[in-house]
């Protein structure tokens, strides 16, 4: 009777301790944290992988390796063969971090490569997807004093999406927005600024898989955000205003509002309306005048529709339809939305933005 109750006790101690059906070691694999993609001239694809070899060299001791392995190949579905000939152990390409595309190579269409990061079973869909200003090869390649450079590329992101100046994109929401007929997506695009360091630049506008050729820059890229209703942990602006001033402030908090108005013609009005509660950093205001909320409020309130009418112009002018115009109309004015060709009529909407912004401190020098 006891050794039948020790058996069992074994079984079930195994039973807790036999581990997952699909895991895999650590030490058998070549952990790829960034890949690029670049257009050639002729037509070839440039692929490149960044990863870390992880080599056991016994008593639970490893030693680490940041490498940098580059191919060619016709066709995408190529890359992650060719790269993996070049590389020891089992390549785990649906595990990078970043996925860097060349503006050349978005421009001719982005969704083979996220197809690469989206499909497999154990796809890591939290991938941020940038594109790059010049060649992507040159972003992955730069060598970082501390850390690889797709994780000082990660943490810079992270911080500038915190800050809303890019939205934060994933592979699972580039795709989802690739494959959405009513709305187009923005993608944060960063470029190489020195030997050892990539900055972001702020944001390129896409047309469906297509980067349209227009960008958004870091200093602007913000208020878009905010028409989109993108405001992440704080928003962070500064402006020039008339009479030689200059303002820095955060937003911290926003409501705002998108209503389709349609006449007898169907002519398709798009207003937009934006309120913001701000904090003032800093005001370079003359010191012997007296700080004048209201005023300061109306100021910023012209001066941001302003900027917001000229976003909205830029985003016709590419064909972008980053706020979903299109999935508006087609879930509420679906007669309307079948007789129209997206392709060419969207550009023939208005846009009307309206920015209200309401200061709510200005610090301890005012």
């Amino acid at each position: 009777m006891r050794k039948r109750i020790i058996f069992l006790n074994i079984c079930l101690i195994s039973m807790f301790l036999s581990g997952c059906w699909d895991q895999s070691l650590l030490v058998s694999r070549t952990l790829i944290n960034g890949v690029s993609f670049d257009l050639e001239e002729n037509g070839d694809i440039a692929a490149a992988a960044r990863a870390l070899n992880i080599e056991s060299k016994g008593a639970g001791q490893f030693e680490l390796k940041d490498e940098l392995v580059a191919t060619k190949s016709r066709f995408s579905s190529e890359v992650g063969p060719f790269i993996n000939y070049k590389m020891p152990g089992k390549i785990d390409v649906s595990k990078a971090h970043i996925i860097l595309i060349g503006e050349e190579l978005a421009k001719k269409g982005i969704h083979p490569f996220l197809e690469l990061f989206y499909r497999p079973k154990d796809a890591y869909v939290t991938s941020r997807v940038v594109i790059t200003k010049g060649k992507a090869s040159d972003v992955l390649s730069i060598e970082p004093q501390k850390s690889p450079i797709a994780f000082e590329i990660l943490r810079g992101l992270e911080a500038a999406e915190l800050s809303t100046n890019i939205p934060r994109e994933t592979v699972f929401s580039t795709w989802s927005h690739v494959v959405d007929i009513g709305e187009d997506i923005i993608l944060p695009y960063i470029e190489k600024v020195e030997k050892d360091r990539a900055s972001i630049g702020g944001v390129y506008l896409f047309h469906k898989d297509k980067y349209t050729g227009f960008s958004i820059p870091k200093d602007r890229s913000t208020l878009l955000l905010l028409l989109m209703d993108g405001l992440s942990k704080e928003g962070i602006m500064a402006l020039h205003l008339e009479r030689d001033r200059s303002i820095a402030f955060r937003v911290t908090d926003e409501k705002r509002k998108l209503d389709l108005v349609i006449d007898k013609s169907n002519r398709i009005t798009c207003k937009i309306n934006l309120e913001i509660d701000i904090n003032v950093v800093s005001y370079s205001n003359n010191f012997k005048e007296k700080f004048n909320t209201d005023s300061l409020n109306k100021d910023l309130s012209v001066l941001l529709t302003k900027d917001a009418k000229k976003l909205t112009n830029t985003l016709l002018e590419a064909n972008c339809d980053a706020f979903g115009v299109g999935r508006k109309l087609a879930s509420s004015h679906q007669d309307l939305w079948k007789k129209l060709d997206w392709e060419k009529d969207y550009k023939n909407i208005q846009f009307e933005p309206k920015v209200k912004v309401n200061v709510e401190k200005t610090g301890t020098v005012f």
